[in-house]
Parts: C-alpha cells; sequence; structure tokens
C-alpha cells in the first residue's frame, strides 16, 4: 500500500519536475557566479518560483485529481509532496555541487 502512495505520488508531480529542474538549473549557475553574496535572492527565487509553478501545476491537473483522491491522497497531500521533494533536490543539488 505504501509503495502504492509512493509511485501515485510521483505519477502527480512527474512534470512539475522538470520545470523544477529548471528552476533549480537556474539557481546553481547564479550560486556558482555570485557565490555567497546571492543566496538570499535564490532563496526567495526558489519560494517564489515553486508556489508559482505548484499553482500552475495544480490547475493543469485539476481533472486528474479526483484519480488521486479515489486512491487516498488529497489536494494538500499531493501539494505538499512535490514541494518536499523539490525542496530536497534543490537542497542536495546545493550539497552535491558546492560542498
Amino acid at each position: 500500500m505504501l509503495l502504492k502512495l509512493i509511485r501515485l505520488r510521483l505519477i502527480y508531480g512527474r512534470d512539475f519536475f522538470l520545470y523544477a529542474l529548471a528552476v533549480n538549473g537556474i539557481s546553481y549557475y547564479v550560486f556558482d557566479l555570485w557565490s555567497m553574496s546571492s543566496i538570499a535572492l535564490l532563496i526567495w527565487f526558489k519560494l517564489l518560483a515553486s508556489v508559482a509553478g505548484l499553482y500552475f501545476h495544480q490547475r493543469r491537473k485539476v481533472h486528474l485529481i479526483f484519480f488521486f483522491m479515489n486512491n487516498g491522497l488529497g489536494k494538500f497531500s499531493l501539494l505538499l509532496s512535490t514541494a518536499i521533494i523539490d525542496l530536497g533536490i534543490w537542497l542536495f543539488g546545493f550539497y552535491l555541487f558546492f560542498y
């Protein structure tokens, strides 16, 4: 059952992660250019870009939300898991590339 819920969350967020990968790449590039002086800017950029991306992602997936609800996942749960995975990938990328 747990594997099914994880797989459904990944199916929901799959196309959002392409957008998140582009945002992450931009933030890694800016951090590489400006180093620690850009960290406040990058945090705000990531926050605003993620909120906007999740909003448009949710609007695009509104016709599929009933499928996920019938399988035991609510809208908040899907958005929260997508945002947490996105933030985890962003932080892991900083750790991997710069430390």
